[in-house]
Parts: C-alpha cells; structure tokens; sequence
C-alpha cells in the first residue's frame, strides 16, 4: 500500500522536476545562443569592444533586477495562495503588472537620461553613450516579459516560458546578431538588431498569454481594497528592497571592473564569470517550479512534505551542479581560449567563481523556501548585508589585485551569503535539506575528476573538453548508480517517464 503522504510528495516533486525539464532544456538552447553571441561578438570585434558590449548588457541585466519592484515574486506566491478566490487573484496580478510596468518607465527613463553620466564615470569612451540608450530600450521591453514568464509558472504553465524566453528570443538575437555582424555592424548595430529581438520576444509571449491562459489582471472588483494593497506592498516592498541589495552582489563586480580597469579588462573578467554561470542552471531550473509549490505546501500546513521536497530538490541541484564544476575547473583553459588566446588569463577567475556557484548550488532553494515562507524582511536584510560587503571588498580588492581581487570578493560573498541562508532557514522553521545521500555526489565527483585530467593531459584542447565531458559523465553516472537510486529519485522518475509505479 503506497501512504497517501508519499503520494502527495512525489506529485509535488513531479511538477518541480517537470519545470525543472522543460526549463533545462530551453536553459541549454538559451545559454547556448547567448555563449554564441558572446562568441561572435568576442571574436569578431576582440577583447576591447567586445568589454563595451558585454559592460552595456551588465547595466541593463542589473537594472533589471530593479524594474519589476518584487512583483515577478509575488505572482509567484500570490497566484497559487489564491487559486480558490479568481477575483482575488487577478486583482493582485493586475496591481504587480501596474507596479512593475511603472518601474520600468521609471529605470528605463533614467538610464536612457543619464546615459552621458554614466558612461563618463565607468568607460569613457566613443558609442558607449548610444549603446547605453539602446539597451535601455531592452530593459524596458525584457520586464514586460518577465511579468508574463512569471504568470506562466506561478500556473505551473511553463512551457509558455520556455518556448517564448528560452527558444525564440536566443535564436531570433542568434539570428540578428549574426546578421549585424555579416553587414559590417558597428557595437551600436549589434545592439538595435537586440533591441528588435526582444520587441518580437515580448509580442510572442503576450499572443501566448491571451490565447492559453485565462487569467487576467484587473484592477477592479471587491477585493480592490486598502487591505488588499496593503498585504500585496508588504510583500512586494521588502523584495523591491532585497532587489537592491541582489543589485550590489549580481553584476555590480563586472561595473566596478570597469570603473578601475579597461574594456579589456571587464571583456576578460566577463568571459569567465559567463562560463561559470552555467553551474547555475540546474538551481534556475528546478527554482522554476519550486516557488509555487512551497506556497501551496506552506498555506496548507504540510511541513513534512515540504521538508522532503526542500531536501530531495537541493540533492539533485547539487549532483548536476558538482558534475559541471568539475568539467568546468578541469578544463578551464581549453574553455576560455575558444573565446581567443587574451581570455586565458581569466583561468584563476573562472576557478574561484566555478567553487562560488558550487556553495549557491549546494544549498538549494533556500532564499526561495524563506520568501514562501514569509521571511521577506530576512531575505531583504540579507541582501543588504551582503550587497554591501560585496561593494566594499571589490573596490578594496580590485584596486590590490585586478581582477582577481574582483572575483575573490564576489565568489567569497556568493559562498557565506548562501550559506547564511540555509541556516535561517533551519532557525525560522527547522527545515534543512541535508542528508547521507549527498556523500554520493562528492565520491562520483572524486572518481569522475581524475579521469577527465588524463583526457586533458592526452588530447588537444577542442577534443579534450568533449571526450572528458563524456568520459566524466559516464564515471560520475556509474559511481551513483553503484551506491543505489534513492527511493523517492525512483519513484519521481517513474512518474515523469510514464513508467508504472509500485502497485498500491
């Protein structure tokens, strides 16, 4: 007989493995067009204009933390808490739509004005102002996005995402960066063919909404209420204010590169902050789905449930993320010089961001699981606390050791920042996700890690990375296998492949 508890605990891990299968996938097409672009434009234009591209896109991907004012959250938790009150919920949609909107007029506005100030205060020098401007342009348009890819998944409905944010935007700015490119296009025309990406991105998105979901915002009805607003402010608020201080520890290293070093400098430093980015996928991934679930398992009381989920999520984060650390550190010097032989001097950076994103993947969901959980003042403090001592450690490091100071600050504050949250969450409400099982990961990870270094030490560069992934995956994969499947692993699995279950 299957106990009805576990039965209720697979369903929910079923959906966050699901989005997180969806999600992966795109996330692959998506960071695979981006690792493109940066690719061409690297190549194409080298380490100096290519530093102007990828500083203009740090400006507005930091900005863009702050245009949605916390509402892409809010949905997230909102609209499952009140799947049982329709009105309720498009009213509360239709107040964090008007709020983020208003935000991204505002920060757009801003941006395109004090564009000159900008640019004279970090890279000086000719186009940038125009640059800046246009990617004003795609901050605007990309939050408009955002607002609808957070409706599709806090309906647990994100394949809409997937398809629009993950599948048509990368290949459309494939496309007209390429396109910019084969013309003859200056940094300025790179930009604009983007610009035009994302204004098709976003209408593709919106004929999504309007024809397979139907919810819809309003700002009208009896729950239009001073009481109502007040509960959506009180919790969008303190996550307009955690936004800021995550705006202090994002990107905010790659700006202060640019504001002591060169072009060069921040294109270098740039190059190998991306290619340890991709360790966080798997977080982004199974984060996807995971917000809602928590809030509906959190409003209904079902701890136990919650606790399981909390934990099985963080293990298989964790065992996918430690395989791409490895790959990524073994080999960082044959993945850096694909980009051109001046970004090799990125190898010590990419090594200390690769252990950074390590500490963030082994900690699972946690700044989620307390923002379901209504710790939103902790989350906000803690981005506060730590935006700040990220600031203050990269203009005290960038200023003794380069870059390298750079990264030392900013992957050191990424790794105790993470793990401050995990243990708020044990204080709050007596939940971690650790268990025996995560022994497994680290001993496939010992035996996987040798084998990929002989692979590296006997071929060329290009071969190397692709044998040793192979060579990597298949002894990580025989390691875990050998030590067993977890039962709940197994039975997830069982019910995303279709296959049956055990009998009842």
């Amino acid at each position: 007989m299957t106990d009805r508890g576990d039965e209720s605990r697979v369903h929910s891990l079923v959906s966050i493995a699901r989005g997180a299968s969806l999600y992966t996938v795109g996330k692959i097409v998506s960071d695979a067009g981006e690792f493109l672009v940066h690719l061409l434009v690297s190549r194409w234009l080298g380490a100096g204009l290519y530093g102007l591209f990828a500083y203009g896109k740090t400006i507005a991907f930091t900005a863009l933390l702050l245009t949605n004012l916390g509402s892409d959250t809010s949905i997230l938790k909102y609209l499952p808490q009140y799947e049982d009150e329709p009105q309720k919920r498009r009213f509360l949609l239709g107040l964090a739509w008007l709020t983020s909107f208003l935000g991204a007029l505002t920060v757009s506005t801003v941006l395109f004005v004090f564009a000159p100030t900008v640019a004279a205060l970090t890279l000086d020098e000719a186009g940038f102002v125009a640059v800046l401007r246009l990617f004003a342009g795609i901050l605007f348009l990309d939050t408009l996005a955002n607002l609808l890819y957070a409706t599709f998944r806090a309906v647990e409905l994100i394949e809409y995402e997937v398809f629009a944010d993950r599948l048509v935007k990368p290949v459309l700015r494939i496309v007209a960066v390429g396109g910019a490119l084969l013309v003859g296009a200056s940094v300025y025309g790179l930009v604009a063919a983007m610009v035009a990406a994302s204004m098709v991105t976003l209408v593709v998105a919106g004929f999504l909404f309007l024809t397979r979901l139907d919810v819809r915002p309003t700002l009208r009805g009896p729950h239009a209420t001073r009481e109502t607003v007040r509960e959506y402010y009180n919790y969008s608020l303190p996550l307009t204010a955690k936004e800021a201080g995550t705006v202090m520890q994002g990107r905010i290293d790659v700006l202060i590169v640019g504001v002591f070093l060169s072009s060069t400098a921040v294109g270098i430093y740039n190059v190998s902050v991306l290619v340890s980015s991709l360790l966080y996928i798997p977080l982004l991934a199974f984060n996807q789905l995971f917000p809602p679930v928590a809030a509906r398992l959190y409003t209904n009381d079902e701890r136990a449930d919650l606790a399981a989920i909390y934990g099985a999520t963080t293990r298989w984060i964790f065992t996918i993320s430690l395989l791409l650390g490895i790959l990524a550190i073994v080999f960082r010097v044959e993945i850096l010089t694909l980009f051109g032989p001046e970004f090799t001097a990125g190898t010590l950076v990419l090594t200390l961001f690769v252990i950074g994103q390590l500490f963030n993947c082994a900690t699972g969901p946690s700044g989620y699981l307390l923002m379901m959980t209504d710790h939103q003042y902790v989350v906000m403090a803690n981005e506060w606390v730590f935006g700040i001592a990220n600031v203050v450690l990269n203009v005290v490091l960038i200023q003794q050791f380069g870059f390298v100071g750079a990264a030392v600050a900013s992957a050191g504050v990424l790794a105790v920042r993470n793990l401050t949250k995990v243990a708020e969450v044990w204080y709050f409400e007596r939940l971690h996700p650790y268990s025996r099982s995560f022994f497994k990961p680290l001993l496939a990870g010992a035996v996987a890690a040798p084998g990929m270094g002989f692979v590296g030490w006997l071929l060329p560069p290009l071969p190397a990375i692709v044998v040793g992934a192979v060579v990597g995956i298949a002894l990580y994969a025989a390691v875990l296998l050998s030590f067993g499947i977890e039962p709940v692993d197994r039975r997830a699995y069982q019910e995303v492949a279709g296959a049956p279950g055990s009998p009842d």
